[in-house]
């Protein structure tokens, strides 16, 4: 069992902010908890991180209402992969393999929490609807018909893809995560960058 020595506040410096033990070694301090900083139009945030209570698209008050988002990235060479042919296999393999993972907690406020849901709700709907469509063109005998609600299909996927992203990963690393696509109120909080 090791005994922690009584210090007072005078004996410790700067520099020995740790925990003192008898013989006089100083263990260093517990980690500090999550810190968030911006970087010109960038939020850089530990991945422990708690945000404040504000939305990120306006700066309004969220009033306790938070958006959990699973990010992931890779490095963007990884896409060199997909020029390969037949490459799209190990491309995915190896994306899985290198990939940083973070979950953040993003204020909205209710304004842009119902837009978004609404947009989500129009993507949704436009799914369903195109891809009953395409199968109504093809037994029907209808290929034009078919091949238009491909189309819709496709485009439904891109508005969902659009629609359910508040913000944008810029990078992912072992301690930190890069965001964009914040607003200029709510970045006005933090820090700047050291």
């Amino acid at each position: 069992m090791v005994a922690v020595a009584a210090v007072k506040p005078e004996q410790v410096t700067p520099a020995a902010a740790g925990i003192v033990l008898e013989d006089g070694y100083v263990m260093p301090p517990p980690p500090s908890i999550g810190g968030a900083w911006r970087e010109q139009s960038t939020l850089v945030m530990t991945k422990d991180a708690t945000l404040p209570d504000y939305c990120v698209k306006c700066g309004a008050p969220a009033n306790g209402f938070r958006l959990r988002r699973r990010f992931s990235w890779h490095h963007p060479a990884l896409y060199l992969l997909l020029f390969l042919v037949g490459a799209w296999l190990i491309y995915l393999i190896i994306a899985m393999v290198l990939r940083k993972k973070a979950t953040v907690y993003l204020g909205l406020c209710p304004q842009h929490n119902q837009r978004r849901r609404s947009l989500l709700f129009i993507g949704w709907a436009l799914f369903v609807l195109t891809f009953i469509t395409m199968f109504m063109g093809l037994a029907r005998d209808f290929p034009v018909m078919g091949l238009l609600s491909l189309l819709g299909i496709l485009v439904s996927i891109v508005w969902l893809i659009l629609a359910a992203r508040v913000v944008t990963v810029k990078k992912i690393d072992d301690r930190f995560v890069w965001l964009t696509g914040l607003n200029e109120n709510y970045l006005a909080r933090f820090p700047p960058v050291q």
